[in-house]
């Protein structure tokens, strides 16, 4: 039952009737008659479906979100583990930390449980890690990463990214930008793949701003290439690095196999239909930003459908990566109203 196309009045019927699925660990089948949502016991704060219901807000959008879309994995009987970006599948469900940034910031959930929460809760097994959601003062402890990248593997998740902070392109050498040699370290110790970056220039003529960029990039690319990590270039941070195009400009400038694009609606300015378009030839990742969703369950803020159609109509291969930062539903029913929504959009565009 796809309970965005449903009227409100009927989907908080439905949302009523229809028990969550639930794993309480990874051997665990789902439960089809708990109405409980299972949150790992070491976390601070317990929810059932009742006070679930209640924290997605009490009006009856708040229900509408409440999908039964979150598939429970229980482990291999082989003992191996599962690689889950060995896939031949073309798209990837992905989730960012930084959809769940509210339970982070109030203690309900641990980092450490991040990985087993994702597949628990959402059945999306591809996952990514933000600074800002891990502990400040553990952000250069190699092993406390470490044993995140355990917890990754046992709950057989692949975490393919850590978000950091800003690359000074107009750095004239690695001095300024000894933040992001540090993040690639981290990366590499998450046994991720790629540091998402988002890129400041100074306003300059657009040659000379990309020209300079690509040339503070190249030595950083470098280093990433020598930690087995790819630098995945995100708009904003300045007013040329908004713009899908520009970014294109210095990607040309650069080429190096350690560098790609990856398009983030929420931060790309002007038409951002032809920005993303742009990128995509370039892009390995997409941030599928989510700020808001109306009765229907579309995003008044992004055609969703549109976007889904650029990409299906292109030969992107890659990771969705759902980046909820709305307020109208918390962090849990914000991201499955999410995941709906891409999968109705990808079906609508025939994917």
């Amino acid at each position: 039952m796809d309970f965005p196309s449903l009227g409100l009045e009927a989907a908080v019927s439905a949302s009523r009737s229809y028990p969550l699925k639930q794993c309480k660990d990874s051997a665990s089948a789902p439960s089809s008659e708990s109405n409980e949502i299972k949150i790992q016991p070491t976390m601070k704060q317990s929810f059932t479906r009742r006070s679930f219901l209640s924290s997605a807000g009490t009006t009856a959008l708040g229900a509408a979100f409440l999908l039964p879309s979150a598939s429970c994995k229980s482990s291999s009987t082989s003992g191996e583990r599962k690689s889950p970006s060995a896939s031949d599948k073309r798209f990837t469900m992905g989730l960012s930390q930084y959809s769940l940034k509210e339970l982070f910031r109030s203690g309900s959930l641990d980092p450490l449980d991040y990985p087993q929460f994702s597949v628990d809760n959402f059945g999306i097994d591809t996952i990514d890690f933000w600074e800002g959601g891990l502990p400040e003062d553990k952000l250069d402890d190699m092993a406390y990463l470490e044993k995140i990248r355990g917890r990754s593997e046992d709950a057989e998740t692949d975490a393919f990214l850590l978000m950091t902070g800003a690359v000074n392109g107009g750095a004239k050498d690695l001095k300024g930008n000894q933040n992001i040699v540090q993040a690639i370290k981290r990366t590499q110790a998450l046994g991720a793949r790629y540091l998402r970056v988002f890129l400041w220039v100074p306003d300059k003529e657009v040659d000379v701003a990309a020209q300079g960029a690509a040339e503070a990039l190249k030595p950083l690319s470098d280093i990433a290439a020598e930690h087995g990590v790819t630098l995945a270039i995100e708009p904003g941070a300045s007013k040329h690095t908004q713009q899908g195009e520009f970014l294109v400009n210095v990607y040309g400038r650069l080429q190096h196999p350690n560098c790609t694009l990856m398009p983030d609606w929420g931060k790309l300015r002007g038409d951002i239909y032809a920005g993303t378009q742009a990128m995509l030839p370039h892009s390995e990742i997409i941030s599928c930003k989510m700020r808001n969703f109306d009765e229907s369950g579309n995003q008044p803020d992004f055609d969703y459908p549109r976007l889904m159609k650029l990409i299906v109509e292109s030969d992107y291969r890659g990771i969705l990566a759902i980046e909820w930062e709305g307020k109208i539903l918390e962090p849990i029913p914000g991201v499955i109203a999410s995941q709906k929504l891409i999968e109705k959009s990808l079906r609508a565009a025939g994917a």
